[in-house]
C-alpha cells in the first residue's frame, strides 16, 4: 500500500482523478479497498495538497457515492436473472428476497451506517442487494448518502491527522480487512455446513427440503 501511495503522491496534482477512478472501479467489484483509498486521500491532503483539501475530500465523497450507485444498479439490472442462473437459483428465491426486504426495512438507515464500515465485499453486497430487492433508488440514495458521509469523513480525518504514521495506519487497516474477510468466510462456511446437514437430515426423514 505504501508503494501505491508513493506513486500517487508523485502525481499529486492529478490525485483527485486517480482516487476517483479507483473508487468507481471498486463499485464495479474490482478489488480496491475503499477504506484505504479514502485514508490515503486524507494522508495526501495532509502532506501534499493542503491548499486543495476541500476539493480532494469532495472528490473522494463523490467517488464513494457513485461507487455505491454502480453496485446498486448492477444488482437491480442483473438481479431477476439470478433466479434462473446456476448456482444462484438454488439459494436466491423470491421468498428469501422478500426476507431481505424486511431486514432492510427493519434496520433502515442503520444498516447502511454500519455497512459502510464493513470491508471484504460486504459493502457492495449490501448495495447490490438493495438494487436486487427493488429498493426505491431515492431511498437508497438518502440512506447510503448518510452512511457515506459518515464513513468518508471519519476515514479521511483519520488519514489526515495520522499522516505522519501512515505506514502503521495502512498496516492496521490491511489487518482489519483481512480479519473481517476471515470472519465472513467463517460465518458463510458455518452457514453452508449447517444448510447441508439440515438438507441431509430432512432427506433421511423423507421430507422435501
Amino acid at each position: 500500500m505504501e508503494d501505491l501511495f508513493s506513486a500517487i503522491a508523485e502525481a499529486a496534482p492529478n490525485a483527485y482523478w486517480i482516487f476517483f477512478t479507483m473508487l468507481l472501479l471498486a463499485g464495479l467489484n474490482i478489488p480496491f479497498s475503499l477504506d484505504l483509498i479514502v485514508i490515503s486521500g486524507g494522508v495526501l491532503g495532509s502532506l501534499y495538497v493542503q491548499d486543495h483539501l476541500s476539493r480532494l475530500y469532495l472528490f473522494l465523497l463523490a467517488g464513494c457515492i457513485l461507487a455505491g450507485w454502480e453496485a446498486y444498479w448492477l444488482g437491480r439490472i442483473l438481479g431477476p436473472r439470478l433466479f434462473t442462473m446456476r448456482p444462484f437459483k438454488n439459494w436466491i428465491t423470491p421468498k428469501r428476497v422478500e426476507n431481505l426486504k424486511k431486514l432492510q426495512e427493519k434496520f433502515g438507515i442503520f444498516l447502511f451506517l454500519i455497512g459502510r464500515f464493513i470491508p471484504g465485499g460486504v459493502r457492495n453486497a449490501l448495495f447490490m442487494t438493495s438494487g436486487f430487492c427493488q429498493m426505491p433508488f431515492l431511498k437508497f440514495v438518502l440512506r447510503d448518502g448518510a452512511g457515506c458521509l459518515l464513513s468518508v469523513t471519519a476515514l479521511f480525518s483519520l488519514g489526515y491527522f495520522f499522516a505522519e504514521n501512515r505506514e502503521e495506519l495502512f498496516s492496521i487497516f490491511v489487518a482489519y480487512n483481512r480479519l473481517v474477510i476471515c470472519l465472513i468466510a467463517l460465518l458463510l462456511g458455518t452457514f453452508l455446513l449447517m444448510a447441508i446437514i439440515t438438507r441431509r437430515r430432512l432427506r433421511k426423514e423423507g421430507v422435501e427440503p
